[in-house]
């Protein structure tokens, strides 16, 4: 099957996310088809469907730190309940109140056994049964931790019903389910289940300072979990179920990284991000959770940790702003190097023209800054700019003052001028470094990159 590696020409809608998950269904339709023309009739027994599993997901289990512990516990293997998640848009964050709001795709696959009553103390009768009734009839959720299903089969109408993890977006200060979420059983062989849901979301993240600004960078991220149910002989009980990512076996080349990426033309406005880089996927511990363990070493509830780097775009700021402060201040150490003291009037009235000039841009460039109690990098670097205009403006008083009334020749004079002018030039070019070293910094890393 031909892998589809890009969703950029994908309306940006319902339709887009929802053609996803059909092109994973479909996937998973044609690859049953195949599994049953090789076998035929052969069944498997639930062994050689618990071996299967056990092969399939053994290399990532070694791979993922945060699930050491787990493995090394009596039980060698646990069941997973595995993730996707697929990022369809970042608004701008709001890095004054820590927020963020996306629109992403969670995709939750987990494998059920014939009777396997997942900590349920009545699933017997209604758990997922035969291949026709998973075939010819639709799931359907009934709360967030149940799904049944309605099929008609050669006995007639038949009803089961089945456990589905409840998913918890622990970061979420709001959230809008776009859409019903949708159950579906992708393989009946090995009983694997699908259950996705599309999100609108309103997102809490680690305090967003700015003092860097306008070269501040961030971690955006999305936490989720499941968190209900997980103490010992819990439904989802973490002794038993394990949470990992969806591996290439669950999506089947759906999207060209299993367990979730970001969609080609996500652009975050006012931000950017390294695209080759994209979205990282890690297990932490939720810092508010069981602090005792059921394996050594394990402190805490683990939880999904999706997390994209992302810088402001500074362009305005490096392109404009800074030559113009520049310049301004190149301006007023000239009127310096060309008047002489005597001749104050001029000198003093150039350099408060000059200031004027940078009052008048700050004024505008104020309003774009982000709203904080305390001091950002541009504000310091614009004050700069600003105080060596008044240096410069006591400097023509005081040489003026030697020149009236101390009787100061402009030969001596000169020579605090130059000093005056070398001081205002090392600090001109010192506060174009410190600014631009963070582009420079940039650069670099994109170049690594």
């Amino acid at each position: 099957m031909m892998r589809r590696n890009s969703f950029s020409s994908l309306w940006f809608s319902e339709q887009g996310p929802t053609l996803l998950m059909d092109r994973n269904l479909q996937a998973h339709k044609e690859d049953n088809k195949k599994r049953h023309a090789k076998r035929g009739s052969v069944t498997r027994s639930p062994s050689d469907i618990e071996n299967q599993k056990s092969s399939r997901y053994g290399n990532y289990y070694g791979s993922t730190n945060s699930l050491t512990s787990a493995l090394s516990s009596a039980q060698p293997s646990p069941k997973t309940i595995r993730f996707q998640v697929v990022v369809w848009s970042i608004d701008r964050p709001d890095v004054t109140l820590s927020r963020v709001s996306m629109k992403f795709r969670v995709t939750l696959y987990w494998n059920v056994d014939d009777g396997d009553d997942n900590g349920s103390d009545n699933a017997d009768e209604n758990s997922v049964s035969t291949r026709s009734t998973a075939q010819n009839g639709v799931w359907v959720m009934q709360g967030r931790g149940r799904a049944s299903l309605k099929a008609q089969t050669t006995d007639g109408e038949t009803e089961s019903s089945i456990d589905v993890p409840p998913l918890s977006i622990i970061n979420a200060e709001s959230f809008q389910a776009i859409g019903a979420p949708d159950v579906s059983m992708l393989r009946e062989d090995d009983k694997l289940m699908r259950w996705t849901c599309l999100y609108r979301a309103t997102l809490r993240q680690n305090s967003m300072k700015v003092r860097n600004f306008p070269h501040d960078e961030h971690t955006l991220t999305i936490q989720l979990g499941i968190l209900q149910q997980r103490h010992k002989g819990g439904l989802w009980d973490r002794n038993k179920w394990k949470i990992a990512l969806a591996t290439e076996d669950d999506s089947l080349g759906s999207t060209s990284v299993p367990h979730g990426l970001l969609v080609d033309s996500v652009a975050i406005p006012e931000f950017m991000y390294n695209k080759k880089k994209g979205m990282t996927f890690d297990f932490a511990a939720i810092p508010f959770g069981n602090s005792t363990g059921y394996y050594p070493g394990d402190e805490s509830e683990q939880c999904l940790e999706v997390s994209l780097d992302v810088c402001q775009d500074s362009g305005y700021y490096d392109t404009n702003i800074i030559p113009l402060f520049t310049i301004i201040t190149l301006a007023a150490i000239a009127v310096i190097a060309a008047m002489d003291a005597e001749f104050f009037f001029q000198r003093g009235l150039l350099l408060l023209n000059c200031a004027f000039v940078e009052v008048g841009q700050r004024t505008t460039i104020d309003s774009r800054l982000p709203r904080v109690r305390y001091q950002i990098k541009m504000q310091r670097i614009l004050n700069s700019f600003f105080y060596m205009l008044f240096f410069l403006e006591f400097e023509s008083a005081f040489v003026y003052l030697l020149t009236k009334r101390e009787g100061w020749s402009v030969e001596h004079t000169d020579i605090i001028d130059w000093v005056a002018i070398l001081l205002a030039l090392g600090n001109t070019f010192y506060l174009t470094h410190m600014y631009y070293k963070d582009v420079n910094i940039r650069l670099v890393k994109k170049r690594k990159n």
